[in-house]
């Protein structure tokens, strides 16, 4: 499975957009779908839910998931920060949407925002920002972040966790990002999500498949690509009924120092399930001891 850095997804929704083709609009429809089933999947209609959208796409995708969980007979709340009059064309769109609809309790901020009573039975789902972020948090929407963290909900992202940068770690500012408790990656996973420091934020993290373009991705070029069970699978031949260890090769391993035989036990044992079938080992004889 490859993996591409934020600006290269950009990319792939705009291949995906003119050849398919599909209007943004509908690509955004479509991906809200498989994100309103992956969350329906798993919290039920007793479930309040308060959604937090920003501005831009990420935004215009927890909209069109508020339009239709209330469809579903979810009780939604929802929190559109409009703090700069602007919003992008398809959030624009679904704001229209969402604003018609009786189901939904909806506030759009502007300036003055008066935080909702979380509980432990809430579900909060984060559509402030993508992986189109390239500075941290400030000002009032680290603040919601803040406001988020410090609530016992359970917490969703769409995409990645609002606040963490998609792939350099550099400029986050861990006080000011999303602490997701699973986070629903459309279509391919960021390069975020592979780094230790980061769990903390994007939490159990499932990759949606949204059907950007097949095309797109196989001609698109990247650094990073991530091994898949099936990948695996595909390497591994079909042992015969009175196969033995002489038709499986037999492999030399070096390894160990003074005082450290565990490497070279457990770099044995990793050889020998990886279906080698004869193995020796040199190792220090001191460790005989």
């Amino acid at each position: 499975m490859k993996i591409f850095p934020s600006s290269s997804i950009k990319k792939l929704d705009a291949y995906t957009i003119e050849n398919e083709p599909i209007a943004s609009i509908d690509l955004m429809e479509r991906a809200a779908t498989v994100l309103t089933k992956a969350i329906t999947d798993r919290w039920n209609t007793e479930t309040p839910v308060t959604i937090f959208a920003g501005p831009g796409n990420n935004g215009g995708d927890a909209l069109a998931v508020a339009r239709m969980m209330a469809e579903k007979g979810y009780k939604i709340e929802v929190f559109l920060f409009n703090t700069k009059g602007e919003l992008s064309p398809d959030c624009q769109t679904n704001k229209e949407l969402v604003e018609m609809m009786e189901e939904v309790k909806f506030h759009e901020i502007s300036t003055q925002f008066v935080p909702p009573a979380l509980t432990p039975d809430h579900l909060v789902i984060d559509g402030l920002f993508g992986s189109g972020l390239n500075k941290p948090l400030s000002g009032g929407f680290a603040a919601v972040v803040k406001y988020i963290n410090s609530s016992p909900a359970m917490v969703v992202a769409i995409d990645i966790p609002s606040g963490l940068m998609g792939e350099e770690n550099t400029f986050n500012v861990k006080a000011n990002i999303i602490r997701a408790d699973v986070t629903f990656s459309l279509q391919l996973p960021k390069l975020a999500f592979l780094f230790a420091e980061n769990t903390e934020f994007v939490g159990e993290w499932e990759v949606l498949d949204i059907q950007l373009s097949e095309d797109g991705i196989e001609e698109m070029e990247t650094n990073y690509e991530m091994l898949e069970i099936e990948q695996i699978r595909s390497l591994i031949k079909p042992r015969k009924q009175f196969a033995h260890k002489g038709n499986f090769g037999h492999a030399l391993l070096i390894a160990g120092s003074k005082g450290m035989a565990g490497a070279s036990v457990l770099a044995a044992r990793a050889c020998l399930r990886s279906g080698v079938g004869l193995l020796t080992v040199h190792a220090p004889m001191c460790n005989n001891d």
